[in-house]
């Protein structure tokens, strides 16, 4: 069977994995931040309250971020991020959150043992972003 290799389904294995990448202060776009994630790590962005992620079929970051707004009685607008300007090659997904939702959006990652990389810095606007589609 040809494939991209072994892929972890054991939440330790995904988190010790996460640990060992570096972590990503001063990303020039919204592309060198998707490539900096992975399972178990996501981005926030102060400058415009964006929290980006991917997710995995044994470690759902949507399905933490969905039961934070069950709690709160709110419905969470995850954008599906592409590649390309086709919205073919699918990439991240992001979510603006106010600052209520931050802090318990952070708090049920951290306690989940997700690693987060935070920057206040905005993007260098030089390359061209991912493109957004669609609520999730």
């Amino acid at each position: 069977m040809a494939g991209i290799g072994p892929i972890c389904t054991n939440n330790r294995d995904l988190l010790k994995r996460a640990e060992y990448r570096s972590g990503l202060t001063k990303p020039k776009s919204e592309l060198e931040i998707f490539c900096s994630l992975c399972v178990g790590r996501v981005f926030f962005r102060q400058s415009n309250r964006t929290l980006y992620f991917v997710d995995a079929p044994s470690l759902s970051i949507t399905e933490i971020i969905n039961l934070v707004f069950q709690g709160i009685s709110q419905q969470p607008d995850i954008k599906q991020l592409y590649m390309d300007e086709h919205n073919l090659i699918k990439a991240a997904y992001s979510i603006v959150l106010n600052n209520k939702q931050k802090n318990l959006v952070l708090v049920a990652l951290r306690v989940s043992g997700i690693h987060i990389d935070m920057s206040s810095q905005a993007l260098v606007h030089d390359e061209k972003p991912l493109c957004k589609n669609k609520s999730r």
